[in-house]
């Protein structure tokens, strides 16, 4: 009995600290899912890495508890790791940027470090590169640098006026730090990126002028026949020194934008008093947009268009309050060799050169003749018998 009863009291033992083993595991397991945030994922190894900021930030994964009770359950940024992979950042690691970052808990912990911030992160690389006399091979980080002075002095990193604490546009707005990537020149990928330079910026920000861009002339060439010539947003305001439109400098230059395109009409507006004016530094007489309007320009023929005939007397009386029905026969861009638009022009300046051909032939012709009449006459004042006594 003596042994019997010590075989008991050892197998009680036994499964005592079996079940306390057990136990300690199972409240580990619970311990390491509350500080994973609720996912019932191992705790994150002590080294940050990209695999473990996409256990909970890739895209499609479902919402995370935060770790603070009672707060609604928030999505995580959703990363695209496929885009990310092929994008101009797809080799480097998050934390390179997050610097912030110092934990893999929900919320996270924040550091000493730096938010990201791409102005300060490829400003640093191109001071790195130039120390190391590489900005030949990185050419195109000296390019993103330019861009960024570019961006200081734009009207995009003015405080915005409803919320002073953050910009008007930031990187991120436009160019999708985690997806961006720009195709090579010359490939049918770069074109459909170009293309896409309207919906970039008025999905998010300029929507009433993406509406109006839509409908142009110049909106259904881009948008419906991907038309690479036709003019987007970057061919009037330029993508990173975008300035005001309300100041001269944009007012003075737009015309010679247009006249990039349009330089026939550029041309013609030239030699009009608006022109003059205009050439000469002053923004206030009539542009190129003042007449044919700015992100809803239509053709002269359609009925809506500013400058069709039956809307141009109140486009001009905009200007010139006084104008008068008469007013609106000038032509701004009579061309004197397009005889099937100006037919009066093209008459009266044809007109004017023969004018001007038979007069100065008439005049030539007439000196000549005289000249001729000189000489005849002194050389027979010279043989006469009288001179020569």
């Amino acid at each position: 009995m003596t042994y019997l009863s010590r075989f008991i009291k050892l197998a009680v033992v036994a499964v005592v600290i079996c079940l306390s083993g057990q136990f300690t595991v199972l409240r580990a397991e619970a311990a390491t899912k509350e500080i994973a945030g609720g996912h019932g994922v191992a705790a994150p190894p002590a080294k940050l890495d990209n695999a473990t900021c996409l256990a909970c930030h890739e895209a499609g994964k479902t919402q995370q508890k935060p770790a603070e009770t009672g707060d609604e359950p928030q999505a995580p940024h959703g990363v695209d790791n496929k885009k990310f992979g092929k994008s101009v950042h797809g080799e480097m690691q998050c934390i390179a940027c997050h610097r912030d970052i110092v934990d893999a808990t929900a919320p996270h912990k924040k550091g000493a470090g730096q938010k990201a911030n791409c102005v300060d992160c490829h400003q640093e690389l191109w001071e790195t590169a130039k120390k190391e006399n590489l900005t030949k091979e990185k050419s195109r980080l000296g390019v993103v640098v330019q861009n960024i002075e570019y961006y200081k002095n734009s009207h995009h990193a003015r405080p915005n006026k409803e919320d002073k604490s953050r910009a008007n546009a930031v990187c991120d707005d436009c160019h999708h730090s985690h997806i961006f990537s720009v195709p090579p020149q010359g490939t049918l990928k770069r074109a459909d990126w170009h293309l896409t330079i309207p919906n970039v910026c008025g999905e998010k920000c300029h929507s009433d002028a993406l509406e109006d861009y839509s409908s142009s002339v110049h909106g259904k060439q881009v948008l419906e026949e991907r038309n690479l010539k036709a003019a987007d947003c970057a061919d009037c305001h330029t993508s990173h020194s975008i300035t005001t439109t309300v100041k001269d400098p944009f007012k003075i230059s737009i015309t010679e934008k247009c006249g990039s395109c349009h330089t026939e009409s550029l041309e013609t507006y030239r030699a009009t008093y608006h022109g003059q004016v205009n050439k000469l530094g002053y923004g206030h007489t009539a542009k190129c947009y003042d007449c044919h309007g700015s992100h809803g320009i239509l053709s002269p023929k359609d009925p809506e268009s500013k400058v069709h005939p039956e809307n141009r007397l109140n486009t001009c009386q905009k200007c010139h309050k006084e104008a008068t029905q008469g007013f609106v026969t000038f032509s701004p861009h009579a061309n004197t060799h397009d005889f099937a638009r100006y037919p009066q022009v093209w008459v009266v300046s044809r007109f004017m050169w023969a004018l001007l051909v038979w007069v100065f032939a008439f005049f030539w012709l007439h000196t000549g003749l005289w000249w001729y009449r000189e000489a005849k006459d002194r050389r027979a004042r010279k043989d006469h018998p009288d001179r020569r006594r």
